[in-house]
């Protein structure tokens, strides 16, 4: 298995991704996923070192996807803004779910790494958001 994209993850001791890596400027401490190299807010004058994201956040908003995509995704799937309180920014990210489920703003979600559930990504892991357990 390999990353979505390389220095995306924290990984822990045994190879496994544990973590997302934001960004986080020197000067105005605003925090953007993924990193960029410089900074969105200050411009390019600020140093950007990485960030550990927290993991548990809230839906801001959600959508079902009932067309498959061109990396063969299958519909119908979820994706969604999950901001994190914890760091001041927003993720855009699948969100898993049961079938017939449905997302709503507010609900308590945490971090999770999986297969990519699309035929043309086979073997890679990406990341997304499942719901708390006992979330509204």
């Amino acid at each position: 298995m390999m990353p979505l994209r390389r220095g995306m993850y924290r990984m822990s001791a045994e190879g496994d991704p544990v973590g997302l890596i934001a960004g986080r400027c020197t000067a105005c401490g605003q925090v953007v996923f993924p990193a960029r190299s410089s900074c969105p807010k200050c411009g390019y004058g600020p140093e950007v070192v990485p960030h550990d994201l927290a993991r548990q956040g809230v839906i801001y908003a959600a959508t079902q996807v009932f067309v498959p995509s061109a990396l063969g995704h299958f519909a119908p799937y979820w994706y969604g803004y999950v901001d994190i309180p914890e760091d001041g920014t927003r993720v855009f990210a699948p969100l898993f779910c049961e079938k017939g489920a449905t997302w709503r703003k507010g609900r308590g979600v945490s971090l999770v790494f999986r297969e990519i559930d699309a035929t043309e990504m086979r073997g890679v892991i990406g990341y997304g958001y499942v719901a708390q357990e006992g979330g509204r």
